[in-house]
């Protein structure tokens, strides 16, 4: 998992980005996201939890003093007084002195305290990687989501050009009938035809607008500026595929969904949490150490086995005890607080596997109907154009009036937005069952933008 996350999260310079493509641009925005990067952090604090619960088990304790100041001077023997120079409240003969004192303390056995501490840092870990694995893939759909915006708003400004160009040759035919005295034209087609260029005009202009709004979102997610973002074109014409079983999305997103997995992490991490609890209201054995050197020139050094001089010593010695804590009530307290957010973390991923069901049922309607509609806007489309040909000749003709120009212009244009529409809903339909099924963040292609 951390193999994923470092090639899929983090950014390595790489060539220059030429127009972007989909799946360069989902690479870019993994790898460049603040939510990303907020949970990544996430991650490296959970890593460094997990190497202190490792470092638990080899010496969690142990100091090293070293202490060096003035000693006075002590000469003899103790049982022989006619032998000692000085007494302990003199200042003569002061000398510096050195001492050396190393303690450690090693767990042996703690009930398997140890052990459900480092399970539970190393369950941790995990579910913040699988959390970011979880907001790489929504803010990829996001991404997605935008992307197709881009390119539905493209393909509005191609149909609002082509009627343009439809309604100022009506425009012309209207202006040279009604200049050559034809009964049939009247000036009301005049105005009918001007009505439609605005119409169109204000379309225009809001898809626009949409096209301005979704390339400054998307040069935000990627973390460049607007001005700088160039995207490949991208027809809005999906693949025909299957829409998946049931059965097969709902056993896809329980395994895979990186949310329902890492509360699964989080429960893990809970249960070892009640269990290092509940050792520690156990007698916890260890081991430990000591040695301790001192020296001062100025001092006899003592070699009686009942007397020392903290100035002069030399010892080495091991133990084994055992230390329990006598807050029992507290400690009962604790393992219980810990059974109760584990069992609260079980019920909230209990909760969350019926939301991700009814998701997947949701994403599977969305995608059916968006293909349905697919299927009838590409049929539509291919009568809208005909009509729209025959009208424009029969107008040219003479025999329809610009009503019914107008009106073969309206339905087909309604067509074609429609099948641009329909086009954009089965890519982000696709997409939102892809994410709520818990398919993997797309790695796409590093490059480095300007």
């Amino acid at each position: 998992m951390t193999t994923y996350i470092v090639a899929t999260l983090l950014f390595a310079a790489g060539p220059p980005c030429g127009p972007l493509d989909l799946d360069t641009a989902l690479g870019l925005a993994a790898s460049r996201s603040d939510e990303v990067a907020i949970k990544q952090a996430d991650v490296v604090t959970a890593q460094a939890d997990e190497a202190m619960a490792r470092a638990l088990r080899i010496v969690p304790q142990a100091t090293a003093t070293v202490l060096t100041g003035p000693a006075p001077e002590a000469r003899g023997d103790f049982l022989k007084p006619e032998t000692i120079v000085g007494t302990n409240r003199s200042l003569y003969g002061i000398r510096p002195f050195v001492r050396v004192e190393i303690q450690a303390l090693q767990p042996i056995y703690t009930w398997g305290r140890l052990d459900a501490a480092s399970e539970a840092a190393q369950a941790g870990l995990e579910a913040r990687e699988l959390l970011v694995q979880d907001t790489t893939s929504q803010v990829q759909l996001r991404v997605v989501q935008t992307w197709w915006g881009v390119a539905l708003a493209k393909r509005f400004l191609a149909i609002a050009g082509d009627v343009r160009g439809a309604l100022a040759q009506a425009a012309q035919h209207v202006k040279e009938a009604m200049a050559n005295g034809d009964e049939d034209v009247s000036p009301a087609d005049r105005y009918r035809v001007d009505l439609a260029r605005g119409v169109v005009e204000g379309r225009a202009a809001e898809a626009q607008k949409g096209l301005d709004l979704a390339q400054v979102a998307l040069a935000a997610m990627l973390g460049t500026d607007p001005a700088r973002l160039a995207l490949q074109e991208a027809p809005l014409d999906p693949p025909a595929a299957a829409v998946p079983d049931r059965a097969a999305a709902l056993d896809a997103a329980e395994r895979q969904r990186p949310d329902l997995r890492a509360l699964g992490d989080a429960i893990r991490a809970r249960d070892a949490e009640v269990k290092a609890e509940r050792a520690a209201n156990k007698p916890q054995f260890f081991l430990g150490a000591q040695f301790v050197y001192s020296y001062a020139p100025n001092r006899d050094i003592q070699l009686n086995p009942w007397v020392s001089d903290w100035f002069n010593t030399l010892s080495l010695g091991a133990l084994i005890g055992f230390r329990q804590d006598l807050a029992l009530p507290m400690m009962s307290a604790r393992a219980q607080k810990a059974q109760a957010e584990r069992d609260a973390l079980a019920q909230q991923r209990e909760g969350l596997a019926r939301l991700v069901q009814v998701q997947v049922d949701t994403g599977l309607a969305e995608l059916r109907a968006a293909q349905a509609r697919h299927v009838a806007a590409q049929a539509a489309l291919g009568s809208g154009k005909a009509l729209f040909r025959s009208t424009g000749l029969d107008f040219a003709a003479g025999l329809i009036d610009a009503k019914s120009l107008i009106d073969a212009y309206t339905q087909y244009v309604e067509s074609q937005v429609a099948a641009a529409q329909a086009a954009y809903d089965l890519y982000v339909a696709r997409a939102k069952l892809a994410q709520v099924t818990g398919e993997a963040p797309r790695k796409g292609v590093q490059c480095e933008l300007p």
